[in-house]
């Protein structure tokens, strides 16, 4: 099975972006699925239209170093999904991006690594092992430098892969559980969301803003979620919630202003995860269903 022709033009007009462009063209489509083997976390796309998403194995084991993890692509023009061939093997990578040189930055465990797609050789890793965590998670470019946010140990850390060092960013009050991760270069502000829960259970994740030289952490909305994915797109803040499953709700986009959301999904998703916003379209992987999910953006 084919992409839908309006989706094959967006795909592949446009030019690699891990937040997106803003010129975008109305277009009018049925949300594509496409069935992953495994659990894909993250999606990105590259200049020439090719999907890659990072897929943590057949079981949902972020923090476990089995081996069964892989990087994927959908090739331009198609359905169907495949994997990249990597000499040094996966365990559970999570966070993507696709560098000015076509190359893949991803998490795992406790490595930030750069791997060439087309010779499958790594080209440069950070191993923050020594701070004892297992779960880094999404990541964002700051100049040449990556945010790294590491879920388990409630951290955020630069990256800098060019001298193989790493830091970490104190925030000025606590943050829990921080999941995604994006930079808002107009207003020079880190923005993360976090999948926490309260005492109870119930959902407890907040959206949040830190400005990365006073450290101030601020409180974005009183709204409260399981936050995993998030997005910073002409002007405004998108993002996945888990506590809204198998709803469009799942990923919804806050005015900074009026500090309120909406739905911006146009169907349901069952563990929404790192998505990407591509032109007019929502790239999302849902990983406890195992598919990547391929829609328009809901209109205002």
């Amino acid at each position: 099975m084919k992409l839908y022709p309006a989706i094959l033009a967006i795909l592949g007009s446009l030019a690699f972006a891990s937040e997106t462009t803003s010129d975008t063209q109305e277009v009018k489509f049925e949300k594509q699925s496409i069935d992953i083997a495994g659990h894909p976390e993250s999606v990105a796309v590259d200049a020439k239209g090719n999907i890659y998403f990072t897929c943590i194995g057949e079981t949902i084991a972020p923090t476990e170093k089995d081996g069964d993890g892989y990087i994927g692509i959908i090739p331009y023009g198609s359905t169907e999904a495949q994997k990249v061939q990597i000499i040094d093997a996966l365990n559970a990578p999570k966070g993507l991006l696709i560098d000015k040189k076509g190359r893949l930055i991803i998490t795992d465990v406790d490595d930030v690594c750069c791997l060439n797609p087309k010779s499958g050789m790594a080209e440069g890793s950070v191993v923050l092992a020594s701070m004892r965590l297992k779960y880094l998670n999404d990541i964002a470019y700051v100049g040449n430098r990556l945010l790294v946010s590491a879920t388990d140990t409630n951290q955020i850390f630069y990256v800098d892969l060019q001298t193989e060092s790493f830091g970490e960013l104190i925030p000025k009050e606590p943050i829990f559980s921080p999941n995604g991760i994006a930079w808002d270069p107009e207003k020079k502000l880190i923005y993360i969301c976090e999948y926490a829960t309260d005492k109870q259970g119930k959902p407890n994740g907040r959206l949040l803003s830190i400005n990365p030289v006073t450290r101030e952490v601020t409180e974005l909305t009183k709204e409260r979620g399981l936050y995993d994915g998030l997005v910073y797109h002409d002007g405004e803040l998108y993002f996945s919630d888990w506590s809204k499953d198998k709803k469009p709700e799942a990923i919804r986009c806050l005015n900074l202003k009026m500090k309120k959301s909406r739905p911006v999904a146009t169907g349901p998703i069952e563990g929404a995860a790192d998505f990407i916003i591509h032109g007019d379209m929502l790239i999302v992987p849902g990983l406890k269903e195992k598919k990547i999910h391929i829609m328009p953006l809901r209109k205002k």
